[in-house]
């Protein structure tokens, strides 16, 4: 078995005078409450980032949404065009205002457009 050496070493303790110790004390304190604004921030920073990811989501859903509303809107504008060319829509007062004549036009112009299988004979 390997032999041990034991060492002594003297510790002293003194009492520091408050000059010494108050701006150490000091010190300490602002750096415990910096330490603490750096936990404030991050948390802060967290709760933000959180908020901007939700953000970010209900936009792009948002904007989905006008994209499906605004086609959708198109489709029906399209079905009302057939039917009523170059109309004008109040949707306020729910009326439509267009000229017959245009329609009448349109409905020349079809008749005298060849069909399908006129063009391929």
């Amino acid at each position: 078995m390997a032999e041990e050496q034991k060492t002594t070493v003297e510790l002293v303790t003194i009492k520091l005078e408050d000059g010494v110790i108050n701006p150490l004390r000091e010190t300490n304190g602002k750096i415990n409450d910096i330490v603490n604004i750096f936990g404030q921030i991050y948390l802060r920073k967290k709760e933000l980032q959180e908020e901007m990811d939700l953000l970010e989501s209900n936009l792009e859903k948002s904007e989905n949404d006008f994209k499906e509303l605004n086609e959708e809107m198109r489709k029906m504008i399209s079905a009302l065009e057939k039917d009523y060319p170059r109309g004008q829509i109040d949707l306020a007062e729910g009326v439509l205002t267009y000229n017959p004549a245009f329609k009448a036009q349109q409905e020349a112009a079809a008749s005298v457009q060849p069909t399908e299988a006129e063009v391929k004979e």
